[in-house]
């Protein structure tokens, strides 16, 4: 606020002439509440997080970080959208502030800028990309991920419009059409919450250039209910929930599986990666972490081993490595026990 005070003022009001309703928190005077849940609750009812580094770090808070860094972190715990900005000269940065953006940078690709006009003008820009991320969800039909104009989900039946630029991906979906050999057949089908088994009734396409094919799929849907597998157990002191997160870890961070679990039984734990189908896939971060959480809906919810993804958060590749953040709700197995939540963070390396 006071480094940075006029940057915040002209940058705001940017926002504002676009369209955007602002929070700042020296406008959030006069209320009852403590200054840090006043802030907090800003970053709970916002869409997007917008955070601005220069040179200082902020006051330190009884916590041991700043207001902004505690911005951050609970606009990360929410799952907000967030945009992240540096001074481009940071040569005069204080050591706290430097950690800061360092920590930043494991999940997040910063952008640098010059002078306030200069943020504000590649701020805009930047939200018009996340705007048009938001409006086309990503869905996953059979083995192939797209983007979806609209996804009306009815319970039982879903309706997915799309328009496909990728004639490969075209040509999948038209090949699903019910006739003959395909007819009944069920294929996965994955939302950014939901997984289950689709029987597709109806797919109907129109070629609006020689690149462009609108899309509308039509699908009877059996949606996963959250309740773990029947055939679930426990095994030397694991309960299905643990066997659930020892797969994971092995096959996202390399973790090794526990003493329990000798060579004779880990036949028992999915130790796959559920994410190998990324590498080598050069899609863009934004696309790669929509793309990732798919993966990790179909392989968590889908195979009875959550009933919720709560988070999922992917890096930019630094040195062939990646900071990964997964939080899910345990499925209801047991009426009588309250759902536990799971987590798991560390370092991600694609398969070469």
């Amino acid at each position: 606020m006071h480094e940075l005070g006029g940057l915040r003022r002209v940058v705001a009001g940017a926002l504002r002439d676009a369209g955007f309703s602002v929070v700042l928190f020296e406008d959030l005077g006069g209320r009852d509440e403590n200054a840090q849940r006043a802030y907090l609750d800003g970053v709970a009812r916002s869409d997007l997080y917008v955070g601005v580094v220069a040179h200082r770090y902020g006051t330190m808070l009884p916590t041991g970080r700043s207001p902004t860094h505690e911005e951050y972190l609970e606009a990360r715990r929410r799952g907000k959208r967030i945009s992240f900005w540096l001074d481009r000269d940071g040569s005069r940065r204080q050591g706290n502030a430097a950690d800061f953006v360092q920590e930043v940078q494991a999940f997040h690709t910063t952008g640098q800028f010059v002078d306030a006009e200069d943020l504000a003008h590649r701020l805009l820009e930047r939200l018009a990309e996340i705007a048009a991320d938001d409006e086309a969800p990503w869905v996953k039909v059979g083995n192939v991920c797209f983007r979806a104009s609209r996804i009306r989900d009815e319970g039982t039946t879903v309706v997915i419009l799309a328009e496909v630029r990728d004639a490969d991906v075209a040509h999948v979906l038209e090949a699903m059409r019910p006739d003959g050999f395909h007819r009944g057949t069920p294929v996965p089908i994955v939302t950014a919450r939901r997984s289950g088994e689709a029987r597709i009734t109806a797919v109907v396409t129109e070629m609006k250039t020689s690149s462009l094919h609108e899309v509308e799929l039509t699908a009877e849907v059996s949606w996963a209910d959250g309740h773990g597998g029947s055939m679930a157990a426990s095994f030397n002191g694991l309960s299905p929930d643990d066997q659930t997160e020892i797969g994971l870890r092995a096959g996202l961070l390399g973790e090794p599986l526990p003493s329990q679990m000798d060579t004779n039984f880990g036949f028992m734990v999915d130790t796959s990666d559920p994410l190998a189908e990324l590498a080598g896939s050069m899609l863009p971060l934004s696309a790669e972490e929509a793309v990732g959480r798919l993966l990790m809906v179909e392989r968590l919810v889908g195979g009875g081993g959550a009933s919720r993804l709560v988070r999922f958060a992917l890096g930019p590749a630094h040195l062939g490595e990646r900071r990964i953040e997964i939080e899910y709700v345990e499925p209801q197995r047991y009426m009588n026990r309250e759902l536990g939540v799971r987590r798991i963070e560390g370092v991600y390396r694609f398969p070469s």
